[in-house]
C-alpha cells in the first residue's frame, strides 16, 4: 500500500422517529395487528413490555387461531448450562 492510504467511513443510518406511532404484531405476511398506539399530541417516546417473572405472568398475541406467547417459567437445566456457557465465553 502507498504512504497515502484512503480513508474509508463507515455512516450508520439513523432512523427516522415515528411522530405519531402505533405499535404492531404480525404472524408471517397476515395483515398486522394493532396492540398499542402513541398518544396523539405527546412526544415520541419507546413502548416497554414488562413481564414480571410471576407464574401466570405473560403477553399473549392472537390471530387466525395462532398465539405467540411471551411467559417466564422456572429456568430449565439445559438453559441453566446455557447461561453457565455463555458466561464462561464471555470471560474469555
Amino acid at each position: 500500500m502507498s504512504e497515502q492510504q484512503e480513508q474509508q467511513s463507515v455512516e450508520i443510518e439513523q432512523l427516522p422517529t415515528i411522530q405519531d406511532a402505533e405499535w404492531c404484531f404480525q404472524f408471517f405476511n397476515n395483515e398486522p395487528i394493532v396492540f398499542a398506539w402513541q398518544e396523539q399530541g405527546v412526544e415520541p417516546s419507546p413502548l416497554v413490555l414488562q413481564i414480571q417473572p410471576k407464574d401466570g405472568d405473560g403477553l399473549n398475541f392472537q390471530q387466525n387461531g395462532m398465539t405467540f406467547r411471551i411467559f417466564p417459567r422456572p429456568i430449565s437445566e439445559e438453559t441453566k448450562k446455557e447461561r453457565e456457557n455463555a458466561s464462561k465465553n464471555k470471560e474469555a
